[in-house]
């Protein structure tokens, strides 16, 4: 019976350090996720602009590039 006990209490420790290794890992990727969130949050914006600008410029304002 005291085997099984520690059988289990060994069980029990195992499960334990996966767990706070997986813990660890789904924090490190959530932390990598938001940071590309961000990034590409930034990059749509600033795509987004760079759109606002290009129509601007091409209201045919400019002259011909042979002139």
């Amino acid at each position: 019976m005291k085997a099984a006990i520690e059988q289990f209490e060994f069980q029990i420790a195992y499960q334990e350090d996966n767990f706070e290794q997986i813990n660890e890992i789904v924090t490190n990727q959530q932390y990598t996720i938001d940071r590309q969130t961000h990034l590409l949050t930034g990059l749509v914006d600033k795509i987004k602009t760079m759109q606002v600008a290009d129509t601007h410029t091409e209201q045919g304002d400019d002259l011909p590039p042979h002139y």
